[in-house]
């Protein structure tokens, strides 16, 4: 028997009434937060080419929040620090996947780009990774970046992992949160010096190969001693 292929049309495309509708849906499947944002937004800058560059079709954002545990993080060892970014890690990729797959159902178009760990190294040692997170949870209200370079979150600091949907999906603009209107970094400049490559100037400019290489060179190819 010949079944007919229903993800297709208008009349199968149901999925979320609004924003604030797919933003639950997020925290159902287990983020922390979350904060939805049309391709469109004019905080996404450049971001916005890359994406579209990639992904055509892509009509808005879907950015997601979840929490690490603070303790492990702020462990000098590696193995009790790295057990929580990666498990932390899988469950921000296990969030994103169950909420392409819930608006799958319903026929919408969507994908969910990996947490980290880009794989696209034919591009090294240009863009390597498919959307750049932080400004898009910023874009969507979700915290601010520091001089650190992290987003940090209101609520949660920058014990956070990103993730973001991309969605064949739009709502009205006037649905999107905006960003925050407070900035929650200190500019205590404790990042500066901490950072053991001091790849972190006191104005915020950051120097991205002392700190990839301090940080990846024993996980990506590409590196010379």
């Amino acid at each position: 028997m010949q079944v007919a292929d229903t993800t297709q049309g208008e009349s199968h495309r149901k999925g979320p009434r609004s924003a604030a509708e797919l933003e639950r849906l997020a925290r159902d499947l287990g983020a922390d937060d979350a904060g939805w944002i049309p391709i469109d937004h004019p905080d996404l800058g450049p971001e916005r080419k890359e994406i579209l560059t990639r992904f055509p079709w892509c009509r808005s954002l879907l950015a997601i929040v979840k929490r690490m545990n603070r303790e492990p993080i702020r462990s000098p060892m590696r193995s009790i620090a790295n057990v929580e970014f990666h498990g932390t890690g899988h469950a921000v990729d296990h969030i994103g996947h169950e909420i392409v797959a819930a608006l799958e159902a319903e026929g919408l178009r969507a994908l969910n780009a990996t947490m980290g760990f880009p794989m696209e190294m034919e591009e090294f040692p240009g863009r390597i990774w498919a959307v750049s997170h932080k400004p898009v949870a910023q874009a969507a209200g979700l915290g601010r970046m520091g001089i650190h370079r992290n987003l940090i979150h209101p609520g949660f600091g920058s014990f956070i992992l990103l993730g973001t949907v991309l969605l064949d999906l739009e709502f009205s603009p006037e649905q999107a949160r905006g960003p925050i209107d407070f900035d929650p970094c200190l500019e205590c400049k404790l990042c500066v010096a901490a950072c053991p490559t001091g790849a972190l100037s006191p104005e915020g400019q950051l120097d991205f190969s002392a700190c990839v290489t301090h940080n990846y060179r024993e996980f990506l190819g590409g590196f010379s001693n």
